[in-house]
């Protein structure tokens, strides 16, 4: 099916975007390994593991009907998708300085808007392709899922071999990459009428 506007460019825009909802998604899997890692570094209890654990969607699933929102009424939701993309990066630069319980309980909250990054993709890419938002959001419900599950599993390895608190500086390289690249080749093209 073709997109209603023959301006944008789909082979780019539908690849960086699945990109960068994945790598939203990894952020949800590097927060929860590193956590789990550095549990006994930070001498945490069970009732303060759980709720850091829980802080994300405690804070994600009231940001996430506000950014769906923003992201349907926008002229440009490829913006929005960018903009709340690359507010992770606030929250994993807080994990890679992080010291204390409340520390990684505020970066748990800063990892909140990765469903509101998903909710804004979702918009994006249904404006792009006209894929049905129910059929989209299962393949990127899955193609996430993935992304967080590679986090997850990668992220003992990078810890390993360089140390808990490079992790989430390398996953903020990421995020600049795919954000960069989404911004400039995942916008609509100037027609040349």
């Amino acid at each position: 099916m073709q997109p209603a506007d023959k301006n944008w460019n789909l082979s780019s825009s539908l690849p960086l975007a699945t990109l960068v909802l994945a790598l939203a998604a990894g952020s949800w899997g590097v927060f929860g390994a590193l956590v789990t890692l550095v549990a006994q570094t930070f001498g945490l209890t069970g009732s303060q593991f759980s709720l850091i654990l829980l802080a994300p969607a405690a804070v994600g699933i009231p940001l996430l009907w506000p950014l769906y929102r923003w992201a349907a009424h926008a002229t440009s939701p490829g913006t929005v998708l960018l903009v709340v993309f690359l507010a992770l990066i606030p929250a994993l630069a807080g994990l890679a300085l992080a010291a204390h319980f409340s520390h990684l309980l505020l970066v748990g909250a800063g990892l909140g808007v990765v469903p509101g990054c998903f909710a804004s993709g979702v918009v994006y890419l249904h404006r792009l392709t006209r894929i049905p938002c129910p059929a989209l959001t299962a393949v990127l419900l899955v193609l996430c899922a993935l992304g967080a599950a590679f986090a997850y599993v990668s992220t003992p390895l990078i810890t390993d071999a360089f140390g808990w608190r490079f992790t989430p500086l390398m996953s903020i390289g990421l995020i600049l990459i795919a954000a960069i690249l989404l911004a400039t080749l995942g916008e609509p093209t100037e027609s040349s009428v």
